[in-house]
């Protein structure tokens, strides 16, 4: 078992225990490094298996949540955000790939771009999946004792994704964004009811602090971000990236089949847990269609 406290900035609270390697990224802007290692397509090639064998039932036991429900919120926490600081790399690079392309053949990479932010609605509805109770015992604790106004806001990897919306706004039709226009509807819902349940109050540590959302972040507040959640920033290949986010989107799915993703939030599409499954392991999908004619073989989850 591995702390997830990272060293130099760690939070003095109690610090979860999750079997948990650092996530290896570059920086947002940076493109993927070129690949230097034989066996990273064998290494990708594993976890794609390991996801495989947990839709069909058989969940690797490495891949499977703690039984324990405080150890769990943690688990999930700390799981969950990893695959979606993965996922909003590939939004941005997605909503890019929208902006590039004239209409009509836009239309691939606008559903390219839905997908994504499906994968990322889940991700949030699942690390934000425990009780209101063990969010403020357990991991909102935790939280403020990295930082006392420690915020979403500090995130590098997501402020690329709203900029390129934004561009993708400007150069297509309504119509043609129709299917990505309710994706990031959906998901704004999404995030607005896993926030009410599990701070009912509405006040997010930033804002007890006295802080503004709007403020502009700092580096040191990116880099105690990054640390927080064990984040490396260094150049990666492709493969490799694809690897990490293919192991946490397995870690996921294992532990949703064994466990749930318990009851729907209020306000929350309820698509979100219905087809939890499928709209998790999409980005995996799309990536399993370029190493082998066989899909993931996904199922339905209702919770």
């Amino acid at each position: 078992m591995v702390s997830v406290s990272p060293t130099g900035s760690a939070p003095t609270g109690p610090a979860p225990t999750v079997t948990l390697s650092p996530l290896l990224l570059p920086m947002p802007d940076e493109e993927p490094a070129d690949c230097s290692h034989p066996d990273c397509p064998d290494l990708l090639c594993v976890e794609l298996s390991a996801l495989r064998h947990a839709l069909t039932g058989e969940p690797p036991a490495t891949h499977i949540a703690p039984s324990d429900e405080a150890d769990r919120a943690r688990h999930r926490w700390f799981v969950g955000h990893h695959a979606a600081f993965a996922v909003w790399q590939l939004q941005a690079r997605a909503l890019h790939a929208v902006a590039a392309t004239p209409e009509p053949a836009a239309q691939p990479a606008v559903i390219r771009a839905a997908t994504l932010y499906d994968a990322y609605s889940v991700l949030f509805l699942y690390s934000g999946s425990c009780s209101p109770e063990l969010y403020a015992a357990v991991v909102r604790p935790h939280i403020s004792a990295a930082h006392p106004a420690f915020s979403g806001a500090w995130a590098r990897d997501h402020a690329a994704v709203p900029a390129a919306l934004r561009v993708v706004r400007a150069r297509h039709s309504a119509a043609l964004l129709a299917p990505l226009t309710r994706a990031v509807r959906d998901n704004q819902r999404a995030h607005m009811a896993v926030a009410g349940k599990l701070v009912p109050s509405g006040a997010s540590l930033l804002q007890q602090a006295g802080r503004h959302p709007a403020n502009i972040t700092t580096a040191a507040e990116h880099d105690l971000y990054d640390a927080y959640f064990r984040v490396h920033r260094q150049p990666v290949c492709r493969l490799g990236y694809e690897t990490q986010l293919v192991r946490r989107l397995a870690q996921c799915a294992s532990d949703i089949i064994v466990y749930g993703l318990g009851p729907n939030p209020d306000g929350c599409p309820e698509r979100f847990t219905h087809d939890a499954l499928s709209l998790l392991t999409a980005p995996a999908e799309h990536i399993a269609a370029r190493q082998a004619p066989t899909p993931l073989l996904t199922k339905e989850v209702t919770t």
